[in-house]
């Protein structure tokens, strides 16, 4: 089996509750989605990137870990992973018997195929894109998502200035629905082209807002964006 890969490496985990965690990441080409505050858009065309096969790709994992002998997770991330779940459901044995732990970054919309490696990822960094930023909603297909990934999950929203407080709220109480201990990470978005951020006085309202309907919420904005790191 062959996947697209944009590039594997080796840095500290830059957004959500896990922040400054080191990790191997494995960038994924393609995505489902196109949002206004991507940071990634050279991925998200599904022609980006080398095409690999499984074993080479392991190779590559390999080589990284040997490098950075602290380091014992690895992070598929993209683009979207959830588009290349058969690879994925191979490179996991591989490395789940050295007790290498699994990370996956993802849009929370591709709940059927995440289904089917759900039990082998040990951390879920799930995004719920809000309608201003990526042109429609996609509340069914996280509150089916958030129903799988239960287990060592977090939820991300990143905020900018375009975001409405009823789409927000909306969010929060689509992870209420499903589990009031899920953390959430409001996360401001790093300006980019015309994405603007969001004022902090009205981001510390909504993080009011959402702390009466969840038990963990944070505001974490992206550290490697900061540090100026992969």
């Amino acid at each position: 089996m062959i996947g697209r890969i944009s590039e594997i490496f080796t840095s500290v985990q830059g957004e959500g509750i896990y922040a400054g965690i080191p990790m191997v990441f494995v960038r994924f080409s393609g995505c489902n989605l196109q949002c206004d505050y991507c940071d990634t858009p050279l991925s998200r065309p599904a022609v980006a990137g080398k095409i690999k096969t499984v074993t080479e790709i392991i190779e590559n994992i390999e080589k990284e870990l040997e490098s950075a002998k602290n380091v014992s997770i690895i992070s598929f991330t993209g683009g979207e992973p959830l588009l290349h779940t058969e690879i994925i459901s191979e490179i996991i044995p591989h490395f789940k018997k050295r007790g290498i732990k699994t990370y996956l970054d993802t849009n929370g919309t591709l709940y059927e195929k995440f289904s089917k490696i759900a039990d082998d990822i040990d951390y879920v960094a799930m995004d719920i894109k809000l309608p201003s930023a990526c042109s429609q909603d996609y509340w069914l297909e996280h509150l089916e998502f958030l129903k799988i990934a239960k287990k060592n999950i977090f939820v991300k929203i990143v905020v900018t200035s375009k975001s409405t407080d009823n789409e927000f709220k909306k969010a929060v109480e689509t992870i209420a629905a499903v589990d009031v201990s899920i953390p959430l990470v409001i996360q401001p978005v790093t300006p980019v082209k015309n994405v603007d951020t969001m004022p902090f006085e009205r981001i510390r309202t909504l993080k009011k807002f959402a702390e009466t309907k969840l038990e963990n919420v944070s505001i974490i904005p992206q550290l490697h964006k900061k540090l100026g790191i992969k």
